[in-house]
């Protein structure tokens, strides 16, 4: 007598596997939701003992969190759990400040760092500028934070025919396209941005308090008065996690 049987069998009901950063990153995130913004994680060997992992695979996740704003790394110190303020999101079609786009969310920024120098402006300044000959320009950097989190590391150079260091007054908040617009001369017209993915400098991952090398969202511009003269050219580095930019875009 023969017997045959059928056997079927659901994916549902295989084991899963999955990888050690997979596990990791789960481990990771219920640790963090049960933390409060501020807190600092155990050291990393500490860490990935209790995880039972690698430090190379640990190092790998701490910093993908770190891209997308959960954590926050401050050299020397430790890494931190960051607040959980919402995300700035903005088209890039219509320039705005990110004061106005933390305001649209009532957010509450600050400039934690501020250095404003009326100078020469560099070579690499004059190409940005369209401007072959020495030009003396208005050179502002600053850091802005939201809600307390240092988010963007910001400089603007504009010709000081446009604007000048007591312009800017004593009650400055950060923004110089915001400025302009509000003097109303020169008339702005348009924004030609690039952007790049760029990594941390010393000098800018000191300033924002995060890790060297982290990932960043780099953006380079220059704003147009309506007679095509460049009015401003600025260098903008943006942590991300905090920023959702996009474009919308026709179809023909």
């Amino acid at each position: 007598m023969n017997c045959t049987s059928e056997v079927t069998m659901s994916f549902d009901t295989l084991p899963k596997i999955r990888s050690a950063r997979a596990q990791v990153e789960d481990a990771l995130s219920g640790l963090i939701k049960a933390m409060h913004p501020g807190d600092q994680l155990l050291p990393e060997p500490e860490l990935s003992k209790q995880l039972g992992v690698s430090r190379a695979t640990l190092r790998e996740v701490l910093r993908s969190f770190a891209e997308r704003g959960l954590l926050f790394r401050r050299q020397g110190v430790g890494t931190f759990v960051a607040s959980r303020i919402p995300i700035l999101e903005t088209g890039l079609e219509v320039l705005e400040s990110l004061e106005r786009m933390a305001d649209r969310l009532n957010l509450q920024t600050e400039v934690a760092y501020l250095d404003i120098a009326e100078r020469l402006a560099t070579p690499d300044e004059r190409l940005g500028l369209v401007h072959e000959d020495p030009l003396q320009v208005l050179a502002v950097k600053r850091v802005v934070t939201v809600e307390g989190e240092p988010v963007a590391d910001l400089l603007d150079v504009v010709p000081l025919r446009y604007l000048s260091a007591t312009d800017l007054g004593e009650h400055f908040k950060g923004s110089v396209l915001d400025i302009l617009l509000e003097r109303g001369k020169p008339v702005l017209s348009t924004s030609r941005t690039e952007i790049f993915a760029a990594s941390a400098t010393s000098d800018i991952a000191g300033r924002l308090e995060i890790a060297q090398d982290t990932a960043l969202i780099k953006l380079v511009a220059q704003l147009f008065s309506y007679d095509e003269y460049v009015v401003d050219y600025s260098i903008s580095y943006f942590v991300p996690g905090y920023f959702k930019f996009h474009v919308m875009r026709q179809v023909r």
